[in-house]
């Protein structure tokens, strides 16, 4: 069933971008020209369509790139400067009872995908796929041409509706043009401010290399400070914004916009403070934990 109920979110998703990135051209642009090919018609769809061609490349990369799971036969290297988590409680490596495996860092177990995804964000029923490790990058970048497409097209499509360009343009809509026009602005619209919206939040948290669940742990731990229950910890992953970047987006400032494999395996990554903090950060909070309790 929900195998069923992921592709149809997929078929929803192609269909939105299909209708938007096609009917504005073919019902409202092209008219618009007079149905008539021209270097000026071509200037303007061209960057159009380049947008549209990455957007599908980056969501086809989003829903059949494994995010990445923990090899059967991984297990934590406590005697390594890389750092590892632990349980709060126990002070042990983490461990999934589901899986029957150690979790890695920033490691997670998604329910419906029934497993251990590496560095897990979140589970996307619009992609029918976990975001995690391998395809992270390539989520952020299809957000990011999302709100590119959907803002050129919004542009496209106004500048049809309130300029007029000469004589050779036709000025006024047709009948088809005028319900084409509010069905992409009906659809269009929503879209860029709803993704929008998730797409200014992954950008913050790719410029502090944390994810969802992060976050949320983050946010748990701010409040906690605020009450005075401990003291203010320092996020183990933060490299800074331009290494944070790197590490999902790869070492190349010129390739950030291209698809391209994610750096590293997934089961380790480098910590701010140096070798090991992570684990002495666990063993303290076990520590404040167990005082509480008593």
């Amino acid at each position: 069933m929900g195998k069923i109920v992921g592709r149809i979110f997929i078929g929803l998703v192609s269909f939105l971008i299909s209708f938007i990135s096609y009917s504005s051209q073919i019902f409202i642009i092209w008219p618009w020209y007079g149905s008539v090919l021209s270097v000026e018609l071509i200037c303007l769809l061209a960057p159009f369509n380049f947008l549209v061609g990455m957007l599908w490349w980056n969501y086809c990369l989003c829903v059949t790139t494994d995010p990445g799971q923990v090899p059967t036969t991984w297990l934590p290297d406590t005697h390594s400067g890389e750092g590892y988590e632990v349980k709060k409680l126990t002070g042990n490596p983490r461990f999934c009872r589901s899986c029957e495996k150690y979790k890695p860092p920033r490691a997670h177990h998604c329910k419906v995908c029934d497993r251990c995804v590496l560095r897990m964000d979140h589970h996307c029923p619009w992609i029918n796929n976990c975001v995690g490790h391998f395809n992270y990058g390539h989520f952020i970048r299809f957000l990011f041409f999302v709100d590119c497409a959907c803002s050129y097209h919004l542009a496209m499509v106004t500048r049809r509706v309130f300029d007029t360009m000469g004589t050779r343009y036709w000025d006024d809509p047709t009948a088809i043009e005028l319900v084409f026009i509010i069905l992409n602005y009906a659809l269009c619209i929503p879209v860029l401010l709803t993704v929008g919206a998730f797409s200014l939040y992954h950008f913050y948290s790719l410029l502090g290399n944390s994810t969802t669940i992060e976050g949320w742990e983050k946010d748990k731990v701010a409040t906690l400070v605020r009450r005075g229950k401990i003291r203010e910890i320092k996020f183990p992953y933060n490299l800074g914004a331009r290494r944070n970047i790197a590490s999902v987006l790869g070492e190349n400032p010129l390739m950030w916009c291209c698809p391209t494999i994610t750096p590293g395996t997934g089961l380790k990554y480098q910590l701010a403070d140096g070798d090991g903090k992570w684990i002495e950060f666990a063993e303290r909070n076990r520590g404040r934990e167990r005082e509480e309790e008593a």
